[in-house]
């Protein structure tokens, strides 16, 4: 009998984990580039009755209910409107991050996204993402051509009225520009190509494991990243201006949820009805 306490605790658990997915996917519906993850789960087979004959079947139970699989879905989400700092993805790409606002220039863990929120570090000297991780890329020529295959920092010290044009190149003058095309002043003042933004990408996305902020972390199972690369050039293109939305289905959500709100109220009756039996066999004993 107790054992059915057991059971009912691994289920509890598997609906908890399942539970904390859903919440996730909930709070980051408004998060630039994060991808929705969805819980799997698989009988656990506790308790055989009869291993079988030549003609006589085997007899198992399904004790409870396992985490089968943790898979996210890194389904391409919809284009929205961003500011002249943002981009946003078209493909299978990732922008590459610095572990942390503290790692050095070159040196330290490197962390993934599809979040392209970029901003200008509050020391004004690199851009980073909004919790500060240093944004890579490859400096360039004055005419926008890669200077070298070297990543780097965006180390923007110095530069001012910023702006990333399509492919992810980085521009001083950005809105200058603009704004004296728009009046007609001939001839604009010129943009200055700085940086372009680096994408790279890996064989086995689902072996990501998820950082702060949408990003991610590779483990053993995601393998190395692939030799990162510029906008266009297999792993997606870079659009400016853009921010791309979480691919997260609120009514999935919201029917999960309603389903694991079920199955807790189903394994809590199972404990009531335990506990009954349970009282009664005790107060016959006792009797």
């Amino acid at each position: 009998m107790f054992d059915i306490y057991a059971e009912l605790k691994n289920s509890i658990g598997a609906m908890t984990d399942a539970l904390r997915a859903s919440i996730s996917n909930t709070d980051n519906f408004n998060t630039p580039g994060f991808k929705s993850v969805w819980v799997s789960f698989s009988s656990s087979y506790g308790k055989s009755w009869a291993a079988g004959t030549k003609t006589v079947n085997p007899m198992s139970i399904a004790g409870s209910v396992q985490v089968n699989a943790v898979t996210t879905d890194f389904r391409q989400g919809s284009l929205g409107f961003g500011t002249q700092l943002d981009c946003a993805v078209v493909g299978n790409g990732f922008f590459i991050l610095s572990g942390s606002s503290k790692d050095s220039e070159l040196g330290g863990e490197k962390l993934y996204t599809r979040n392209g929120k970029f901003q200008v570090d509050p020391n004004g000297r690199y851009m980073s993402d909004p919790y500060g991780r240093k944004v890579f890329g490859y400096a360039t020529t004055p005419t926008g051509v890669v200077q070298s295959t070297n990543l780097v920092p965006l180390n923007v010290e110095g530069q001012t009225d910023l702006g990333f044009v399509e492919g992810g190149l980085l521009v001083a003058n950005y809105q200058k520009n603009k704004d004296d095309i728009a009046n007609g002043v001939v001839p604009p003042t010129a943009t200055i190509p700085l940086y372009r933004l680096a994408l790279t990408t890996f064989v086995n996305r689902q072996g990501l494991t998820m950082a702060q902020g949408g990003a991610y972390r590779p483990s053993v199972a995601a393998g190395d990243p692939l030799p990162d690369n510029v906008s266009g050039t297999g792993y997606g293109d870079i659009v400016s201006e853009k921010l791309e939305s979480s691919n997260v289905d609120v009514a999935k959500v919201a029917l999960d949820m309603a389903l694991l709100n079920r199955g807790f109220s189903a394994v809590q009756g199972v404990i009531d009805d335990v506990n009954k039996i349970m009282s009664a066999l005790i107060s016959k004993l006792s009797g």
